[in-house]
């Protein structure tokens, strides 16, 4: 590599560097706050909060709420008639229908598309069939299916970032499976006098027990994968394991979380197979967290999660698929209805997440305004730093900067669309382009 180019990358990682100390920063202010918008920490109700891709959250988000912007679509009855079936079989249930497309302005030399599309159909059930009424100790079966395609003569959103576009950001859920049992596993919920624990096993994802950010959500909220599936962590997909969480002192807003996945589940080639948890090849991810709670949609947060994984053995690993390790640390303000968060994640694992570890360093940083023009959703703007692993991407990839702005739009009771784009500057391996524009727009409805 020639010195012209060694000096770039050297000026490229000075940013980067200040990026990291502005995240730290707003990270501490998160963390060391007591005082939000004249409310005292100490009158602050402090609970759990919802994971925003819980299948509890995702099933009970389906339920109309005021706020949207035509006051159509499917009639109460229908969720009364569902409240029954809850309250007489402890069954809850939902059918979702994803949908996402993307255009890139420009693209790497010979790409087959500068456009990406993919949907994604889903029927999930959490069936409480144990001491439901009691509301203590419950246990609850948790199954869903998923069907994710690829649509048209268009790139998958999955691998468009890094293939077409040249980059190491990734839209991880829009992927491809035919009807893949996703989630199927149980969930036991232990209550003690000042101690809740909930303890999962079966056919899991580790994403819906850590990291609770709350615009994570990748069919409604951002799309960029750092802040959603954030693959610098290096997730498997969909397989065997089994997750904790603990509220040791019942009344605060701290809780210890953790999550152990099979490396080599695969719903799309091996379905529901365990046999690979013989290989001895995990994930393992432990998370420290605290939240100060107003309201049921009004509380601050802040978390550190520790995490490792080994290297994974099936679905053709690619020769850089190494064990490794790595710490996120994550913070979330709120003041009335605007919210600031910063996540810092560092990473040494390569390869072996679900799409691919393919950075050391991220960093995403932003603002969101819930609820505009009283409109149930958020605007939300996020900037991001990645910086490439050099022993998969090589010496000459560049440090790559983004930027994402959406707006979540309840439109009617079921449906939700989101506008949005992406902007991609120094793409790391796409050394044609040094700025890339990504629009976008998605589409969810649930019944």
């Amino acid at each position: 590599m020639g010195l012209k180019v060694k000096t770039m990358i050297k000026l490229m990682r000075i940013p980067g560097k200040m990026l990291i100390n502005v995240c730290l920063i707003i990270s501490a202010l998160l963390l060391f706050t007591e005082v939000s918008m004249g409310q005292n920490a100490d009158s602050i109700n402090q609970t759990l909060i919802n994971h925003p891709t819980d299948p509890e959250t995702i099933i009970d988000g389906i339920v109309p709420k005021p706020g949207v912007l035509f006051d159509i679509g499917v009639p109460q009855s229908y969720f009364d008639w569902k409240d029954e079936v809850y309250n007489k079989a402890g069954l809850k249930f939902g059918v979702g229908y994803q949908l996402l497309f993307q255009a890139a302005s420009d693209v790497v030399p010979n790409a087959e598309n500068n456009t990406a599309m993919a949907h994604w159909t889903g029927f999930l059930i959490k069936w409480t069939l144990i001491n439901r009424k009691k509301g203590k100790n419950m246990g609850q079966f948790v199954f869903s299916i998923m069907d994710r395609r690829l649509l048209g003569n268009n790139a998958l959103p999955a691998s468009f970032g890094i293939v077409e576009v040249g980059g190491i950001t990734t839209n991880v859920e829009f992927t491809s499976w035919s009807f893949a049992i996703e989630n199927l596993y149980w969930e036991q919920w232990l209550n003690f006098k000042r101690r809740k624990l909930m303890i999962r096993i079966g056919n899991q994802v580790a994403t819906t027990v850590l990291n609770p950010f709350r615009f994570k959500d990748s069919r409604t909220s951002f799309t960029t994968g750092p802040f959603c599936f954030h693959p610098t962590m290096p997730y498997p997909t969909f397989g065997f394991g089994a997750s904790f969480k603990l509220m040791p002192n019942k009344g605060t807003g701290f809780y210890i979380a953790g999550s152990l996945n099979d490396m080599n589940g695969d719903p799309n080639l091996l379905g529901l197979d365990w046999s690979t948890v013989g290989r001895g090849e995990f994930f393992y991810g432990a998370e420290v967290g605290y939240n100060w709670k107003r309201s049921k949609d009004d509380y601050d947060h802040v978390h550190l999660i520790i995490f490792g994984a080994t290297e994974r053995s099936t679905r053709e690993p690619l020769a850089w698929n190494k064990a490794g390790w790595g710490f996120s640390f994550l913070g979330e303000k709120q003041f009335d209805r605007l919210v600031l968060f910063a996540n810092y994640t560092f990473n040494t694992a390569q390869g072996g997440g679900v799409t691919g570890t393919l950075s050391d360093n991220t960093i995403t940083t932003g603002v969101a305004y819930k609820n505009p023009l009283q409109v149930r959703g958020e605007v939300a703007l996020g900037l991001l730093y990645m910086n490439p692993i050099e022993e998969i991407m090589g010496d000459d990839a560049r440090n790559q900067f983004g930027l994402e702005a959406y707006w979540h739009i309840t439109l009617t009771r079921n449906i939700h669309v989101t506008p949005g784009i992406q902007l991609v500057f120094n793409p790391s391996v796409n050394t044609t382009s040094d700025f890339i524009a990504i629009p976008h727009i998605k589409f969810r409805v649930a019944i």
